[in-house]
């Protein structure tokens, strides 16, 4: 299993730095979420890591791994992905298979409880396979037997879940006796970014410092005004989301300035920067920024009066004619078609 790189971060904290796979945040919020990993750390027995999509479960699933593996380095990690694996192929990759047996080639192959044995195997995103998978699953978790040589293996099981197995038992999502097997595991829940915005520009910077050296780039200036913008900021996918946009703003970044994704800049945002610029003392570009400020609310006038340029212009205390003109200027479709 190849480690990834810790970087150790000016300003970061001693606890952020013992993780093998960073956990970013001083938030009381994520120091909790550090000290359940280092608390299941120290054990053996079999975990549920209960998160929304995109907080880092395999992360944290990881780092308990990593914990345990402080004492005993010989350990392996070895994890599947449910949400990706064929119906037909998880019965071999499980319980493994004997040389000859119909529907393989003549060679052997040992399944993961055997393979795993001594180590942790970790199983993420359980409620994405399909009923018969699961059924495959809860054979696995019951027997704790390898189909190869059918003698008992010995390891740790970490499985991740985006609800509580019971809700989604009562949605249908998960058989009821897998739900039921996966309530007996120690449980940990990974908290949504909405639950410590606070954390957010560590994490920016982070993963600006990530992408940079990964580009071989040098790390733009992140100013107030980006910070501000994604910390009010809507992450429906969390941490990977953020990432995403992190890693596009690197590569949108010229002149050593961090620069957000076009779509994250509206009128709203850029009235914030010209204020903050202005308190602070920065410089900045006003025909820009008024330009940015006055396309927002003509597209939004127009959306409201479904693009009728009659109604949007009234509504604005302006002509049509003005109206046509300040559309050209800015380079505006006035039309159903410019979102198709």
């Amino acid at each position: 299993m190849t480690k990834a790189k810790s970087t150790t971060r000016k300003g970061s904290s001693a606890a952020e730095q013992q993780l093998e796979y960073p956990i970013i945040g001083r938030s009381k919020t994520v120091q909790l979420l550090i000290k359940q990993i280092k608390r299941l750390g120290k054990g053996n027995e079999d975990v549920l890591i209960i998160g929304e999509a995109g907080v880092g479960k395999g992360a944290v699933g990881r780092n308990i791994h990593a914990e345990q593996n402080r004492r005993d380095d010989s350990l392996t990690l070895t994890s599947l992905n449910l949400a990706v694996i064929d119906d037909k192929e998880l019965g071999s990759i499980l319980f493994g298979h004997e040389q000859g047996t119909t529907g393989y080639q003549s060679t052997s192959h040992k399944g993961l409880a055997e393979s795993s044995r001594g180590g942790t195997l970790l199983v993420e995103e359980i409620e994405g396979a399909s009923l018969r998978n699961q059924m495959k699953i809860l054979k696995f978790i019951k027997e704790r037997k390898s189909g190869h040589k059918k003698d008992d293996s010995d390891y740790r099981l970490i499985i991740t879940t985006k609800s509580d197995p019971l809700d989604l038992r009562e949605k249908n999502k998960i058989l009821e006796e897998l739900a039921d097997e996966l309530s007996t595991f120690e449980q940990i829940e990974v908290p949504p970014l909405r639950e410590h915005p606070e954390d957010i520009p560590l994490l920016v910077e982070h993963f600006t410092q990530e992408a940079c050296r990964e580009l071989g780039l040098e790390e733009p200036i992140i100013d107030i005004n980006a910070i501000d913008v994604l910390v009010r900021q809507r992450w429906k996918e969390n941490i990977r989301e953020l990432k995403s946009v992190i890693d596009r703003s690197v590569l949108f970044s010229t002149g050593g300035m961090f620069t957000l994704p076009p779509e994250l800049t509206d009128e709203k945002t850029e009235v914030v920067k010209m204020i903050n610029n202005i308190l602070t003392g920065q410089e900045f570009e006003i025909n820009k920024s008024l330009d940015i400020i006055e396309r927002g609310i003509v597209e939004r006038a127009l959306e409201r009066f479904g693009f009728n340029q009659s109604k949007a212009a009234q509504f604005l205390g302006m002509t049509e004619q003005t109206l046509r003109y300040r559309l050209k200027r800015l380079g505006l479709v006035a039309s159903r078609q410019r979102n198709s």
